[in-house]
């Protein structure tokens, strides 16, 4: 059996009892051998090299990063999706830009389709993570195809390595300057394309096995056409989804080599099942799920039909019976405290492989630890955010009380191991192996009638297919029309083309892959009696378990955990009415006689306290503009009220330098009605002629919308480049990738893009030829869509803590170029700052100290942090009024330039 680089080898030895003479020789001279000895040995053989193993892990790099590259598209799909929802229900709602009544389609067709959206891209995720890991382990998955070995080794080489290597050599011969960045696109694009026949495969060999073993099932129809086959597994998928099923959970002990009630094939259920093995002291725990919906359905007995008795369920694992078995040797806290809860498993509570009471115990003592871990860090991540204590005490509480509830379970456990040990010594008997069985049965007790089961099926695929792809089609989005219709065919394939109920029904394979004639020996694969058996059952096992394994479970978690994080913030963002909210009181707070400055820089960085910083433009010394602190500071005002930015203006430039201009802007959106009002920024003129335009950062729900758009993809990208060994070399594909993603966006979220208006602004306040310069300034999200501005109109763009636009610069339209970013953008990067390492690495940028402390890194981020580590820096080489502020954040007092005895701080107190 070959595995990963190593062979696993079973050597059988026949021998006499004597020695000199071997099976082989006796058999040789034709004498049958008597009183032989057979001796099995398992030997591990690895034969992998060094080039082996690079190119194995090539393979697995290539499929990883493609991999990534779907769940980064997969988030982007449910983004855009509730995205472009509320931004219509915005215009609609909020800005009265259509009647309310045509929220009503796109409302209705964004609910239908998300499910959709979501389990059809569970599914292409669950592929992706097979197809990797097939690919790692040799693709022994990808073998049993059937193909051929020959076959099937040259295709995956073509994909892998032909077509990458063609492409190097065509586009070194030409000479072209870009050969890393085309090869790398031609290797994700081929094997993209092989991962796509690869899913094409694993579906088509599904789908045969459903109609080769619903014939099995509806024996008793006789011979069917394909059309009818069609229409019974249709028809088994919609009844075991309506189906009243029972689910029993009982632990009971017992002997090792009793497995047949564990095994059992019946397929009723039995006589003496766990409640029973409760009253006469066989179980410890017995526990019945279900209950409820079963009692609704015998409600409606014209809908519904209660078996005679109920009807077993089997899953794979009962058919095979691929049950784990947690000895002393295979027992670890991290198998234990992992172990997956509602599955079958046997533990060994005697014998020489039986559970030490020690592990036993270390095992619960393991999951109150755990327990207690979560406990704590949840408290302690709400009591970091500064949530109520209200609120913490309420959440520790309903943890507490459900950990107390789990773990009763693991304390039953404990008490059974405990009692068997103490009854064998009692006894004085023997130590013989027992075991503890933790069972889980399913049992089918009401099911729908045929009709009630066809009518749910067809209303429920209209309801999910035709209604939401006609909104797309309404809406003249083709890309997801597109999208939706793929997405549904696996949403489709998953719920009613899955093997899973044919086989819970039949109990077994089938005969799927036995010779005609022959008889089944087991239902699983365990008695296959010829190659080609095995063969195909294990094909088919390995292909059912990709919809139950725990990847999925995973991929389930983390697409419905994204899509709820995006409806809530939509949500909020419609409920919370126009982006343009009212401003806040100023938070840089100036004493009446502004007279205090540092004095004395603390560090040579002269570079950035000045204006100088780009190679395109300068600051003369005269310029009202003459430091990077006065930029920082505009990128603070658009967050104030509109009568409060003046009064701080004239504090800051001196009484007649700088003037809010609150006329262009109104004149601006008059001129331009097609525009939405969707950015916040306002519009300085200074004494010189020159003007700042200053973009407001983040502060609505609608602007997290807006940053997710424009920097998720880069960021993603970002987290798996840094998880990919020698992630540098990918540079040129994650921009290829992200510009594929860049087309998810429909035309309704481009146009409402805030980086839309503040450049047509900024090309407006050019064309007007009132200013003798134009710049840009902005913090967090402001900060970004100014350097994405600048570099779009050839404008100077001051950044602070803003996201990079290196990566998202083909994201947005018109695209910019990398020369435009270096030569128009500039960004101010504070330390421990996690947005401003979003979206690539700034290519003109400096940093600046955080003198915050660990737990409040967060502020790192703020600009008005920023600004009075620029002031306390830079000191005299600023000459700039330092606020009140900046005390409350631990810098030190600054000296007055009048020499008098007050005090900043004692200033400050009598505001």
């Amino acid at each position: 059996y070959d595995s990963q680089g190593s062979q696993l080898i079973m050597e059988e030895r026949l021998t006499t009892r004597n020695a000199s003479r071997t099976v082989a020789s006796l058999q040789l001279q034709g004498i049958q051998p008597k009183n032989t000895t057979s001796n099995v040995t398992v030997k591990r053989v690895v034969y992998s090299s060094p080039e082996f193993l690079f190119l194995r892990a090539m393979y697995a790099g290539i499929t990883f990063f493609m991999g990534s590259f779907l769940f980064i598209f997969a988030v982007g799909l449910l983004l855009f999706l509730i995205s472009d929802l509320a931004t219509q229900a915005r215009d609609i709602i909020v800005y009265g830009t259509r009647d309310k009544g045509d929220i009503v389609f796109p409302f209705i067709g964004t609910i239908l389709s998300t499910p959709v959206f979501i389990q059809g891209l569970i599914q292409v995720m669950t592929l992706v993570t097979s197809f990797v890991a097939d690919t790692f382990s040799g693709s022994p998955l990808l073998h049993s195809f059937g193909y051929g070995r020959v076959m099937t080794n040259w295709v995956k080489f073509i994909f892998f390595i032909g077509i990458p290597a063609i492409a190097l050599a065509a586009l070194l011969f030409t000479s072209s300057t870009e050969v890393l960045a085309r090869t790398l696109e031609t290797t994700f694009i081929s094997v993209t394309i092989f991962f796509v026949c690869f899913s094409i495969a694993v579906v088509f060999l599904r789908l045969s096995a459903c109609l080769y073993l619903v014939q099995e099932l509806y024996c008793d129809q006789g011979d069917m056409t394909v059309f009818e086959r069609l229409k019974y597994v249709l028809l088994t998928a919609e009844e075991a989804a309506l189906s009243g099923k029972k689910r029993k959970n009982y632990i009971y002990s017992s002997d090792l080599y009793n497995l047949k009630q564990f095994d059992s094939k019946s397929t009723t259920e039995s006589v003496e099942d766990g409640k029973a093995f409760m009253e006469n002291g066989k179980a410890f725990m017995y526990f019945v799920y279900g209950k409820w919906y079963i009692k609704f359905t015998q409600l409606l007995p014209r809908l519904f039909i209660t078996l005679d008795s109920p009807k077993r369920c089997f899953t794979q694992a009962e058919i095979d019976f691929n049950v784990p078995f947690y000895t002393r040797n295979s027992w670890s806290l991290e198998s234990m405290f992992c172990r997956q809860k509602k599955s079958s498993h046997i533990t060994m509570v005697s014998g020489q492989s039986a559970v030490t009471l020690p592990q036993s115990i270390s095992s619960f003592a393991c999951y109150m630890f755990g327990a207690l871990f979560y406990i704590l860090l949840t408290a302690g991540l709400m009591v970091y955010v500064n949530a109520p204590s209200s609120l913490v005490a309420t959440v520790i509480c309903i943890l507490v009380a459900y950990w107390t509830w789990q773990g009763r379970k693991e304390l039953e456990l404990l008490k059974g191991i405990n009692e068997i040990l103490r009854s064998l010594k009692e006894a004085d008997v023997d130590e013989h192996d027992l075991a503890l069985f933790q069972k889980w049965e399913i049992y089918t007790v009401t099911k729908p009638t045929p009709t009630f089961a066809w009518i749910c099926f067809f209303v429920k695929n209209f309801v999910m297919a035709i209604i939401p792809f006609a909104y797309f089609c309404y809406a003249e989005n083709v890309v997801g029309a597109m999208m939706y219709l793929m997405l549904f065919a696996l949403y489709f394939e998953k719920n009613y083309m899955d093997i899973g109920p044919i086989v819970e029904a039949l109990g077994s394979f089938g005969t799927l892959g036995m010779e005609s004639g022959a008889t089944l020996a087991h239902g699983g694969l365990l008695g296959a009696r010829t190659r080609g058996e095995w063969r195909r059952k294990s094909r088919l096992y390995h292909i059912t378990r990709m919809n139950n394994v725990s990847s999925r479970r995973i991929w389930a978690k983390l697409m419905n955990t994204f899509a709820m994080i995006f409806a809530v913030t939509a949500t909020a963002a419609i409920a919370s009415g126009s982006g343009q909210e009212e401003g806040v009181t100023p938070y840089t707070t100036f004493p009446s006689n502004n007279t205090f400055f540092y004095d004395e820089p603390q560090e040579d960085m002269s570079p950035i306290c000045r204006a100088d910083f780009s190679d395109n433009e300068g600051s003369s010394s005269n310029a009202p503009m003459k430091y990077l602190a006065d930029y920082n500071f505009l990128s603070i005002i658009p967050y104030f009220r509109a009568d409060s930015i003046q009064p701080v203006l004239d504090t800051w430039f001196g009484e007649g330098e700088a003037i809010l201009d609150q006329d262009v802007i109104p004149s601006f959106r008059e001129a331009h009605p097609d525009l939405p009002s969707s950015a916040s920024f306002q519009l300085v003129t200074f004494s010189d002629g020159s003007a700042v335009v200053c973009v407001r950062g983040t502060k609505t729900y609608f602007d997290f919308l807006v940053d997710a758009r424009l920097w998720y993809a880069a960021s993603l990208f970002q987290f798996v480049q840094s998880a990919m060994p020698f992630g540098f070399a990918v540079n040129a594909l994650i921009q290829f990738c992200v510009d594929i993603l860049s087309n998810l966006e429909t035309e309704n979220v481009k146009k409402v893009s805030y980086y839309v208006e503040s450049t047509a602004f900024v090309n407006f306040l050019q064309e007007s030829g009132n200013y003798t310069k134009v710049e840009l300034t902005g913090h967090s999200l402001g900060g970004g869509l100014a350097l994405i501005t600048g570099a779009q109109t050839k404008t100077r763009a001051i950044g602070i803590s803003a996201p990079s636009s290196v990566m998202t610069r083909a994201a947005v339209t018109p695209e910019i170029s990398l020369e435009d970013i270096k030569r128009y953008s500039f960004t101010l990067v504070p330390e421990r700052d996690i947005v401003s390492h979003l979206g690539g690495e700034h290519v003109n940028s400096n940093k600046v100290t955080c003198r915050a402390g660990v737990k409040d890194s967060f502020s790192c981020h703020l600009a008005f942090r920023s600004l009075c580590e620029l002031l306390y820096t830079c000191g005299s080489k600023v000459k700039r009024p330092v606020y009140c502020e900046c005390l409350r954040m631990g810098y030190p007092g600054p000296k007055s330039s009048d020499e008098s005895e007050t005090s900043l701080e004692a200033s400050c107190q009598n505001l």
